[in-house]
C-alpha cells in the first residue's frame, strides 16, 4: 500500500485532518413570518435561533419550540435579529419612529432600545447590538450621523434597588444566624 509523504507524516504527527465518520443532519425549514424570505444569524444550546424574515419588510425572529416569533420593532420598519444566548435573550438593531437604526436587547418577552439602558450623559448612540453572552454582556456599534464608528462592551450592573435588597439582606444574616443557633 502507498501512502503519500505528507499524509503519512500528517496521520503520524495528528497534524492532518482528524479522520471521523461522516455526520448527517435532520433538516428543519423554519419558515417565515408570511414573506417569502428568512435568515438565521445566531443559535444557542437550545436549538432557538435568532434572525430576520420579510413580512414584507424585515422584521426580527426568535425561533423557539418549533414557533417562528415576530420580535416587533422600536416603532419603525425593520429589525434583524443578530445573536442569542442561553436564557433566548436576543440582540440586534431595529428601526425607530423616525427611521433611525438603534440597537434592540428583546429579553422577557419584550423589546427594549439599549439606548434607554445607558446612562444618557455618555452621548454614545448604539445602531446596532451585534452578540450577547450568557452574563448578559452585549457588544454594540455607535452610530453618528448614521455611520457606524465604535465598538462598545456593555457589561449589565445592578440597579440601585437591587442593591439595597442585597445589602438588607447581607445585614441581618448574622441575626438570623444568631437566632437560629438558639
Amino acid at each position: 500500500m502507498r501512502i503519500q509523504s505528507g499524509l503519512f507524516w500528517a496521520l503520524l504527527l495528528g497534524t492532518g485532518p482528524a479522520l471521523t465518520a461522516d455526520i448527517l443532519y435532520s433538516v428543519t425549514n423554519l419558515g417565515t413570518l408570511g414573506g417569502e424570505d428568512s435568515f438565521g444569524t445566531g443559535i444557542n444550546n437550545a436549538g432557538q435561533v435568532a434572525g430576520a424574515s420579510a413580512t414584507p419588510t424585515l422584521h426580527a425572529f426568535l425561533y423557539t419550540n418549533g414557533q417562528m416569533q415576530d420580535l416587533g420593532t422600536l416603532g419603525g420598519d425593520r429589525s434583524i435579529g443578530f445573536s442569542i444566548n442561553s436564557t433566548g435573550q436576543v440582540t440586534g438593531y431595529a428601526e425607530t419612529d423616525v427611521g433611525l437604526p438603534h440597537a434592540f436587547l428583546y429579553s422577557n418577552g419584550q423589546m427594549q432600545d439599549l439606548n434607554d439602558l445607558i446612562d444618557p450623559t455618555l452621548g454614545i448612540t448604539f445602531a446596532e447590538a451585534t452578540a450577547i453572552n450568557d452574563q448578559g454582556q452585549i457588544v454594540a456599534n455607535s452610530s453618528v450621523n448614521g455611520a457606524t464608528s465604535s465598538v462598545y462592551l456593555l457589561t449589565p450592573v445592578p440597579e440601585p434597588s437591587t442593591c439595597v435588597l442585597l445589602g438588607m439582606a447581607l445585614l441581618s444574616l448574622p441575626a438570623w444566624s444568631r437566632t437560629r443557633k438558639s
